[in-house]
């Protein structure tokens, strides 16, 4: 029998449980058990569902479920708490869940999962009030303000077998809040990058398609609001405006952001139309417009599609806008935030020299911002492609380390940990962070991409190769080093000749590019034009050797052996001396 393998993992944990179960199955057993499955069927499972959560366990009167998202793990425990209160048992008494949630390290086994991280959010359930939701201090300070919902401290508690005291907070769920910091902000100026997705038309008039209108617009929300650099207006106010009539820069103003995003969406026939538009609210100038057609097959996955590649171009644009404007101001007076825009902007470009001095500019006016930190381990890994110095790779961790730390639930931060550790052959760890990355932004085009770094690092270029054709479907117009991780992809998989076109669609041409190119040549028996990639590659690197540079770098960087030694022969056929 194999042995079940076991890996760590940071996630968010729901643990749910029936109040006075016992003495319900006393009273009327088999309508306890009939009203408790039509909960389950009904109201608990849809909720986790759509929230992308995972139900680890169910135990009879309780359920353990695990989540990619803090917010989405709350978001599911409020709507499940609220739904609650309308259903009753056949003998009148009402179902009640108290529900826990924590953020922290669980050991995964299989199917399974548990570890301290499990039993906190256990222990909390415990301590939790008859329909409420209770939630430890991680999980309130991942939630931050992206909800509108209330918590209320209540202390530390020492719960049973956890070692030290644990700050508990609750989940308000009826409480009234400001309906967002943006419109109760006495200055009144627009905060960086701050964006609203209005309710998107149903072009097509057909009332049964409002709820497909709708989606696209709240699924959108959603997704932007993964993005930690990006404040984006809570649902309940964006969609406050639907059917008011109001123009774009009247609800600009009244919510007080820089960006709103707007759409529509048309059913024709078997297909549907979805178009999207970006518009920069102090000028009115629309920054991007798009169309996307769709065969109406299964119409929640084009739903997915659409929204996936809606969001990774959002994110994209609005990242250059914001720059673009910094760009205009003098380097003393810029904020944090736009020295990181600035300094995303050029490590994009492949120009560390130019990005680095805004990253020390944004650390200098906030040492304490993780997306400085993030930005530079971006940098820090350019400078390593650059010349593959053993210290730009500790650097680049050690800023993703920091950025971990300060930010636990930015996808970016563990993408670039994940990225720096497999360059230094920790794959393992590697893989955990690129998961993680992944499964807290399932939209960040970094964490997917460096995942399939990994994946094919690990001697997966199948795999890796569908991930990048999934991506650059997303965003077809990607930043140019995807075109190298999908070019080095298709070299693995002995597609030489795309391989070749992809490694020309990346703007900058590091020198380690010839040496791949070379690969190509020979194998396709192009002695000449391998030859003389082989020239370029050591006019750039006198001293590159197969057992020097690009075996101790290059080829030594894929895990398994047989991938390793088909490199080094292809460098042999290539002419690449000893």
């Amino acid at each position: 029998m194999a042995e079940q393998q076991t890996t760590r993992r940071l996630s968010a944990i729901l643990a749910a449980d029936v109040v006075g179960y016992s003495s319900m199955m006393g009273i009327d057993e088999a309508g306890t058990v009939a009203a408790l499955r039509e909960v389950w069927q009904e109201t608990f499972n849809p909720a986790v569902t759509a929230r992308h959560g995972r139900i680890v366990k169910m135990m009879g009167d309780g359920a353990l479920v695990e989540f990619p998202s803090v917010v989405s793990a709350v978001e599911c425990a409020a709507a499940i708490q609220r739904a609650m209160g309308q259903r009753k048992l056949v003998a009148g008494a009402p179902i009640q869940f108290r529900i826990g949630i924590n953020l922290g390290d669980i050991i995964v086994e299989g199917d399974d999962i548990l570890g301290e991280g499990v039993n906190i959010a256990a222990r909390i359930e415990a301590i939790a009030k008859p329909g409420g939701v209770s939630v430890s201090a991680s999980v309130r300070e991942n939630v931050g303000n992206k909800l509108e919902l209330a918590f209320e401290d209540t202390g530390e508690h020492s719960l049973k077998n956890i070692e030290q005291p644990i700050r508990v907070y609750n989940v308000l769920l009826d409480a009234t809040l400001p309906k967002t910091a943006a419109m109760v902000r006495a200055s009144g100026t627009r905060t960086k990058g701050s964006v609203a997705v209005l309710p998107f038309s149903n072009m097509g008039g057909d009332p049964e398609q409002d709820y497909f209108a709708e989606g696209i617009a709240e699924d959108i929300l959603t997704e932007l609001s993964r993005f930690r650099d990006l404040f984006v207006i809570a649902r309940n106010s964006s969609f406050s405006f639907k059917g008011k009539g109001l123009d774009t820069p009247e609800i600009s103003r009244a919510l007080n952001v820089e960006y709103i995003v707007t759409g529509g969406v048309r059913r024709i026939g078997k297909r549907v139309r979805v178009a999207a538009q970006l518009v920069h609210s102090p000028t009115g100038q629309e920054l991007w417009a798009e169309r996307y057609d769709r065969e109406l097959e299964d119409i929640f996955l084009v739903q997915d599609e659409v929204v996936r590649t809606i969001v990774v171009t959002l994110e994209s644009r609005l990242g250059m806008d914001i720059a673009n404007n910094a760009a205009s101001r003098n380097t003393p007076s810029l904020a944090a935030y736009e020295c990181v825009q600035l300094a995303k902007k050029y490590a994009a470009l492949h120009d560390a020299s130019r990005a680095m001095p805004y990253v020390e500019r944004a650390l200098e006016l906030d040492a304490d911002y993780a997306a400085a930190h993030t930005v530079r381990a971006v940098t820090c890994y350019v400078k390593y492609l650059e010349n593959f110095q053993a210290d730009a790779l500790d650097e680049m961790e050690a800023a993703a380390r920091t950025a971990v730390a300060l930010d636990n639930g930015a996808s970016e931060g563990h993408a670039l940990l994940g990225m720096a550790l497999t360059s230094k052959r920790q794959y393992d760890l590697a893989g955990a962070h690129l998961e993680r990355a992944v499964s807290l932004n399932p939209a960040d085009t970094l964490a997917l991409a460096y995942r399939a770094e990994w994946l094919l690092r690990n001697g997966d270029p199948a795999s890796a190769l569908s991930a990048m054709d999934q991506l650059l479907m997303r965003d077809p117009i990607p930043p140019t080093w995807h075109w190298e991780i999908r070019a080095l992809a298709l070299l693995m998989s002995r597609r030489y000749q795309e391989a070749i076109l992809a490694f020309s669609r990346q703007v900058r041409q590091f020198w380690y590019i010839h040496a791949y190119l070379a690969i190509c040549h020979a194998r396709l028996g192009r002695s000449d034009e391998a030859r003389a990639d082989i020239n370029k590659l050591v006019s750039l690197r006198p001293d590159t050797t197969i057992g020097h540079v690009l075996l101790d770098i290059l080829v030594d960087e894929f895990r398994r052996e047989e991938d390793r030694d088909f490199l080094t022969q292809g460098l042999r056929l290539a002419g690449l001396p000893e």
